[in-house]
């Protein structure tokens, strides 16, 4: 149920009725009062009579009573009580201009109604009914002691207009009565129905600010962006959650064009609003930032539609996908990986065996005397030839079928030197590249497994390696980085690798070279992300690239994915 309108505001409202009430008094006690006094003085011709000092009398007391009452005001919080007592006073005055103006025949009974209505006014129903009862009394009270002799008829008064004969008095008491009853009686009703009725408009004005409220929170809560559009396609709204996908503020969206942002055809648009349809299957494709970045999207069109059912605008809910993008890419890459596992364990047994038997023949042959310098050459080509195909088949079972890493703590250090040992004996002294380590002089721990960091570390050298022009030089480190992770880093000073194809180097069979299968990367990045690890590319045209492998330092870090690398020496 929404909350009553508060108190300050009910007291202002009370506060203004009662102003209003007080000077409306102020202003018909002037006006009778003052009337009835220069008429009294026209015929009784001076102020020493009865009724004129009657009447002074009368409009002193209101006026007294007026200020009173306005000095109570200010220094109450019972605006009640300052009423009624007001409205009591006004049912004594009344008596008072009745009895000098009359009694039963008086015309200024009629005072008693409107202070009835007065107090169904300011105070309410109940009030009312009261002050009606108490005129009624007044009345009679006032109508019983003249015509009993209790009080005495004004002594410049005519007797006869006080005491007509009984029948009389009779008919005009009974008018008299039977009018402040009705009086009384529809003031009361109307009253209550006036409370009534104000108070379902306040629950009325209540709900419908509860149920704006509501709609904006709904709209502010909504994780999906939502905006709406004019006729003409130009957008007038949008929520939180869109302003934030944009990565913008809403100054820069609203009235400018939705095509300009969502891929929705104009024409399409305009057709929507000509056919009045109701909505769009759900679409995706291409959003644009106001910085001219891209991003994909998924929206539904929907016209809006307002109370009486007249087409004003479309309504778009829209989602940025780049995450569902990666996992379907992810997924995609998952099962390329599947097929390349069924499809290398069916052919590591029959490419292994012939290997192995070429090697051993193509060593017996090499060794023997018969032959000459240049048919040893051949031989020791096909000899190593047939070490990278081996090697290839290796990769192929690894990356084919992965194992769970037997993940332990080591000291990155110890990796790197080996690995770089075991390449200068080999890949780099034949590539004619140097190869430097940079290591710190502090452990550099991870939780990994050994065997696996050193077959990606491993296959990030024969890349360089392989890169790196002749004479050049392959560097190799690791650092610390931050509290809970730790850094491997192998660069080359090839022509390094586009923008466009940093992403491509890891899919399974791609390679810019020659030579290669293009499975080594792919590897790399299936170990570091078996390990919660992140690997990233830093490269620019013709000055090398840079792999950048981080791994968790400790087996709380692991539990969560690694963050992006700063770049080198970072």
């Amino acid at each position: 149920m929404p909350p009553p309108p508060s108190q300050s505001e009910e007291d202002r409202t009370a506060a203004r009725r009662l102003q209003l009430f007080m000077g409306t008094r102020l202003g018909v006690a002037t006006l009778l009062l003052g009337g009835t006094l220069l008429v009294a003085l026209e015929n009784q011709r001076g102020m020493d009579s009865f009724t004129p000092k009657f009447l002074v009398s009368l409009i002193a007391a209101i006026y007294g009573g007026s200020l009173i009452f306005s000095v109570w005001l200010l220094g109450t919080e019972h605006r009640d009580r300052v009423a009624l007592t007001q409205v009591a006073t006004d049912l004594l005055v009344t008596t008072g201009l009745v009895y000098v103006t009359g009694g039963p025949g008086s015309g200024f009974t009629f005072l008693y109604g409107v202070a009835v209505l007065m107090a169904a006014m300011v105070v309410g129903p109940g009030p009312a009914r009261v002050t009606g009862a108490s005129a009624i009394a007044l009345y009679t009270a006032l109508v019983s002691c003249l015509a009993l002799h209790i009080i005495p008829v004004p002594p410049d008064q005519a007797r006869e207009a006080y005491l007509p004969p009984t029948p009389e008095l009779v008919n005009a008491a009974l008018l008299n009565v039977l009018g402040l009853f009705l009086v009384t009686l529809l003031a009361g009703n109307l009253s209550a129905r006036l409370l009534t009725a104000g108070g379902r408009l306040r629950l009325a004005e209540a709900s419908a600010a509860t149920l704006a409220r509501l709609n904006d929170d709904i709209v502010r809560s909504l994780t999906s962006g939502l905006l709406t559009t004019d006729l003409d396609g130009r957008i007038r709204t949008i929520n939180p959650a869109g302003v934030e996908i944009f990565r913008t503020d809403p100054f820069a969206l609203i009235g400018e064009p939705v095509t300009s942002f969502l891929p929705i055809e104009a024409s399409a648009l305009v057709q929507r609003r000509l056919d009045g349809e109701g909505s769009t299957p759900r679409a995706e494709g291409k959003a644009t930032r106001p910085d001219g970045s891209k991003f994909p999207v998924g929206y539904s069109l929907n016209s809006l539609i307002n109370i009486d059912g007249t087409v004003i605008g479309m309504l778009v809910l829209f989602q940025d996908l780049s995450e569902i993008v990666q996992l379907r890419e992810s997924a995609a890459r998952g099962e390329r990986l599947a097929v390349l596992g069924r499809l290398s364990a069916g052919l590591a047994h029959e490419i292994r065996n012939p290997l192995s038997s070429i090697s051993g023949s193509v060593e017996l042959v090499r060794d023997s005397s018969h032959l000459d310098s240049e048919d040893r050459r051949l031989l020791g080509i096909v000899l190593h030839e047939v070490e990278r195909l081996d090697d290839l088949v290796s990769t192929m079972l690894l990356v084919g079928r992965p194992r769970e890493p037997q993940r332990r703590e080591h000291d990155l250090r110890n990796l790197v030197e080996e690995v770089v040992e075991m390449a200068r004996r080999g890949p780099a002294h034949d590539a004619g590249v140097a190869i430097e380590r940079e290591l710190p002089d502090q452990p550099v721990p991870a939780w990994v497994d050994a065997d696996q960091i050193r077959q990606v570390l491993w296959n990030l050298v024969k890349n360089a390696l392989q890169a790196s022009p002749t004479g050049t030089t392959v560097r190799v480190s690791a650092r610390l980085e931050g509290d809970a992770h730790s850094v491997l880093q192998v660069s080359d000073q090839g022509r390094g690798i586009d923008p466009g194809q940093r992403e491509k180097v890891y899919n399974m069979f791609y390679s810019e070279r020659t030579h290669g299968a293009g499975i080594g990367l792919a590897l790399v990045r299936q170990i570091v992300d078996a390990h919660a690890g992140n690997i990233e590319i830093i490269s620019a045209q013709n000055r090398g690239a840079t792999f950048v492998v981080i791994l968790p330092r400790n087996a709380e870090a692991s539990a969560q994915k690694a963050p992006t690398s700063a770049g080198p020496g970072a």
